[in-house]
């Protein structure tokens, strides 16, 4: 396990280089239409172990096309453990089309869910680390589209009230019509070590955020917790543009590709009630 928690904390924390190859490297020649995204969240030296752990994912790649050519990928692993208290979240969908007349979006969901009693006069503690990587390449704006985005974080919830006491959320888009973003908050107990964000802007667009850091929650009471960590990521790429799409799917009688996967593991069935 330990040979795991380390290989998985340098992986975390690489540059994602790859993705800003994949897109750079595309010869404009070949017409194509490209889009990345990619959400990771690793958890690790808990202050104690759960009493409960729930783990979901959810993933659906679609593609539609009418002349052109699309293929779309879509993938999610959700893990907590309790011996030791570890938890990997992460997402990832890529879409490519080329030519003309197709649609293809890959969109990936990862949950996990620890129950946490925690005694009175006691600090609640655990490191994270993770990052959220999106990328989108056209060679002809005008006619492609490309988008990517991605949503992660986490928060801790008073199960007694369901008042979230600390939290953190990034969230990104990039979209070949320039309305591209890129926020993140986080409440007063989440602490960082680092926190670095990176792009390239263009046909070509890349950004990548990286993060690490702690959360430290004292309690003076004894509470019952539910840690909750959301993990959400999506690529599409289409030709002819979103508008045009009741065109290609009624009136050219497109073929619809979909593949759509369920995962989800408890500890307790009692723990799905709670959730």
């Amino acid at each position: 396990m330990q040979k795991y928690l380390e290989f998985t904390h340098r992986f975390l924390l690489l540059t994602t280089s790859w993705l800003a190859s994949s897109i750079l490297l595309t010869s404009p020649s070949q017409a194509a239409t490209i889009a990345l995204s990619q959400g990771r969240l690793l958890f690790t030296n808990f202050s104690q172990s759960p009493t409960s752990t729930f783990t979901n994912t959810d993933t659906n790649a679609t593609s539609i096309f009418n002349g052109g050519n699309v293929a779309t990928n879509a993938d999610a692993i959700a893990y907590l453990g309790t011996t030791p208290p570890v938890g990997y979240s992460s997402t990832f969908n890529q879409a490519f089309g080329e030519n003309n007349g197709y649609l293809g979006i890959g969109k990936s969901k990862s949950t996990i869910q620890g129950i946490f009693d925690v005694n009175n006069n006691t600090h609640f503690s655990f490191n994270f680390t993770g990052d959220l990587n999106l990328a989108t390449f056209t060679d002809n704006p005008q006619q492609e589209s490309a988008s990517a985005s991605g949503n992660l974080g986490f928060a801790l919830i008073n199960l007694a009230n369901n008042n979230v006491l600390d939290y953190f959320q990034v969230g990104g888009s990039l979209t070949t019509a320039g309305n591209d973003s890129l926020t993140y908050q986080n409440s007063k107990n989440v602490k960082f070590g680092a926190f670095t964000m990176s792009n390239i802007a263009g046909e070509q667009e890349f950004t990548t955020t990286a993060f690490n850091g702690y959360l430290n929650h004292y309690f003076q009471d004894e509470t019952t917790v539910a840690l909750v960590a959301y993990n959400s990521t999506q690529s599409k790429v289409a030709v002819p543009t979103p508008s045009m799409l009741p065109a290609l799917i009624f009136g050219w009688g497109a073929i619809s590709l979909g593949l759509k996967r369920k995962r989800q593991k408890s500890s307790e069935a009692c723990l799905s009630e709670k959730h």
